[in-house]
């Protein structure tokens, strides 16, 4: 009997179970018939809700309605590991070669923002979502990947990030199970049931008025015309005619196939364990508790605790599918890869059962950074896509951007470096397929380099 067939028969993964939608919860209303909306959101994710919020705090007497596909959680925001963070999917020593130092100066101070407004939420309505700011590491376990980390603390340091360095005994006492040889920790980021923050949200938005719906997929979008700028949706169920409308599908597909080629729709594989024994939990030898930690490689593993300290982990290996119509959320080849992977990381994890094991699609771009605008003959379809993988705090602060945009405000918040953005694209799926496995291929070979495989 083979390694596979032992870790088969032992059942050691149960998969297509979701951690954070265990919690019982009740569908709302689909929408039926012929409905009039000042404004229509097509999402119910992180930023539909997060746009729902906040255009109906500046806007009270205007009808928002909200068109979700399936039910809240389902998506890209019910399928994550649950990090708060603000890096939007890059490092800084990209984004710095991308923008300049000044310019990456401007992004920080948006990140700070999105963390800042998480938190904000959480403490002005009492959202129940077990957030713990308990910051994030990046380790090296290679000199290599030290060299390259000490490279990334410079350029944070540049950017007046909030960040601490660690090398040699200092760093192994941030993560004593591996033999590290440096560390950054981000302090200022955190972890959370990123459900239970959804569905807090959902109960938020419905007591300022705006009406959320579920199980209305938008099948049709007519955007505005020369001689009208009103925009019909038409759902499963029914047809809405609205004045403005919001994009917030990320890596589903939007009705006017905006982004077909832009953001890339990626799976990507989570895992989570039984709860820890305490003896398990102090193993780690983390002062973070709960806190995210990352291998300072491209397709890096990571791993973060939840409130009743069952180890979320996985390793952040993309895959694009050519029939990406099909559902492959359940990809056993990677359940079984990760949990080995966790084991030769932590020994002392060995036996222990995986209780759920989930994949989903994230919204990749190719320059690794969202997409935030509008569009439209009348410039009343706004959008903001393509998170990269980090998009439960950003995407708050997309949602407060599209009310700003809508409101003809002139600030920071719509004047910055994410707004308005040329989108690079792939011009069909056979390339796409070819570019994402090259890519892969490059980082797999330059994380042989940093001595990160395996």
């Amino acid at each position: 009997m083979t390694k596979k067939e032992v870790f088969m028969r032992e059942e050691k993964i149960i998969p297509g179970d979701i951690f954070w939608l265990d919690n019982a919860y009740k569908t709302g209303p689909m929408l039926w018939g012929d409905q009039e909306a000042d404004v229509a959101i097509i999402g119910g994710g992180f930023t539909g809700l997060a746009a729902a919020y906040f255009i109906k705090r500046r806007f009270p007497q205007k009808r928002v309605i909200v068109l979700e596909a399936e039910y809240i959680g389902f998506g890209s925001s019910g399928r994550n590991c649950g990090g708060v963070a603000g890096n939007m999917g890059h490092n800084y020593s990209n984004l710095r070669k991308k923008f300049g130092t000044e310019r990456l100066t401007q992004f920080q101070q948006l990140m700070i923002q999105c963390v800042d407004l998480v938190e904000q939420l959480i403490k002005e309505h009492k959202i129940e979502c077990d957030y713990d700011r308990a910051g994030r590491l990046m380790v090296a376990e290679t000199d290599a990947q030290a060299r390259r980390l000490e490279d990334e603390a410079k350029d944070c340091e540049q950017a007046n990030a909030p960040i601490e360095w660690f090398e040699g005994p200092c760093a192994r006492e941030q993560f004593g199970c591996l033999n590290i040889k440096a560390a950054v920790r981000y302090p200022n980021e955190g972890v959370m049931d990123p459900v239970k923050f959804l569905r807090e949200m959902k109960r938020v938005v419905e007591s300022l008025g705006v009406e959320v719906y579920e199980n209305s997929r938008c099948i049709q979008m007519i955007p505005g015309t020369n001689t009208s700028s009103r925009i019909l949706l038409y759902t499963n169920g029914g047809r809405v005619v609205a004045d403005e409308a919001v994009l917030a599908t990320n890596a589903y597909s939007d009705p006017l196939k905006l982004f077909n080629y832009k953001v890339l729709p990626l799976y990507v594989y989570v895992m989570t364990t039984e709860p820890l024994s305490q003896s398990q939990v102090e193993a780690f030898q983390y002062p973070g508790g709960r806190g995210n930690v990352f291998g300072a490689t491209n397709l890096y593993w990571a791993r973060n605790l939840t409130a009743d300290n069952r180890l979320v982990f996985n390793e952040n290996e993309v895959f694009y599918y050519y029939n990406n119509e099909r559902d492959y959320s359940c990809r056993r080849k990677s359940f079984q890869r990760q949990y080995e992977l966790m084991v030769r990381k932590f020994p002392f994890l060995k036996g222990i059962r995986m209780t759920h094991a989930w994949g989903g699609l994230i919204g990749i771009t190719l320059d690794f950074l969202p997409f935030m605008g509008r569009t439209g003959v009348h410039g009343n379809i706004y959008y903001s896509v393509g998170y990269n993988g980090c998009g439960l705090a950003p995407s708050q602060l997309a949602g407060k951007i599209i009310a700003a945009m809508m409101a003809g405000e002139k600030s920071d918040l719509t004047d910055n470096v994410l707004l308005g953005r040329k989108a690079l694209y792939v011009p069909s799926a056979p390339l796409m397929y070819l570019g994402i496995n090259t890519y892969k291929s490059l980082f797999k070979f330059n994380d042989w380099r940093l001595g990160g495989l395996g």
